[in-house]
């Protein structure tokens, strides 16, 4: 009996000791494994994709980077009727303005060629009113004298040309008539700097009553001249 009790405990034992060195051996590791193959204990970190740039493209060539800013609207011209003669002015155009404020009124083309006077303008009325409107200018290119031959433009007592002599000094208060341009009669107001005078055909001691305004200039500073020639 002794002898089988202790017989069995040896089975035990060697069944025991078999188990143990099978768990022993998968828990060993195998030298000959290869460490690329082999799953690492340290827990690793996913790789974060970096953020995308925001950075704006390039515009195309010629689009430019930024709005361009348009010029603003230009008024609208006033007829030549509707341009009123004060001393120193017709409408917006004033004696002693410069070249470019002068063109930037509207009312001016710009170094216009004159072939037939061998010459180029520093301002020159556009269409529509050079039929009627003359400009002379300084050395500088500044307006140094306005001139009417059409019976468009007006005072504010609607004087202009084709008035009576009798309507003019009606409203200037009978001044005296002085020779003026060639062997003719001017009659002249001033206010201010400016001044308007008025032209008449015949001379200081010929004109009459019925006689009618051929010329109108504007001047600032002194007193208009009165006479014009072709070129």
């Amino acid at each position: 009996m002794k002898q089988q009790i202790a017989a069995g405990i040896l089975a035990i034992s060697m069944v025991g000791g078999v188990g143990t060195g099978v768990v022993a051996h998968q828990l060993k590791p195998d030298p000959k494994a290869d460490p690329r193959t082999t799953p690492s204990a340290t827990a690793t970190t996913k790789k974060t994709d970096k953020p995308k740039s925001t950075k704006t493209a390039n515009p195309p060539p010629g689009t430019g980077g930024r709005t361009k800013t348009s010029e603003p609207p230009k008024l609208p011209l006033a007829p030549v009727g509707a341009l009123r003669i004060i001393p120193g002015a017709v409408g917006p155009v004033r004696v002693g303005m410069s070249k470019q404020d002068a063109y930037a009124t509207g009312y001016f083309d710009a170094d216009v060629s004159v072939p037939a006077c061998n010459r180029t303008d520093d301002l020159a009325w556009k269409a529509g009113y050079s039929d009627q409107l003359d400009v002379h200018t300084n050395d500088d290119g500044s307006v140094s004298a306005i001139g009417i031959r059409g019976a468009g433009p007006r005072t504010r007592s609607g004087l202009g040309v084709g008035s009576t002599y009798e309507s003019v000094q009606g409203v200037l208060g009978q001044v005296a008539p002085e020779a003026a341009g060639f062997d003719q009669t001017g009659l002249f107001v001033s206010e201010g700097a400016g001044w308007i005078g008025f032209l008449f055909n015949a001379t200081p001691d010929a004109v009459a009553p019925t006689d009618t305004v051929t010329f109108v200039e504007v001047t600032s500073g002194e007193r208009p001249g009165l006479t014009r020639s072709g070129c």
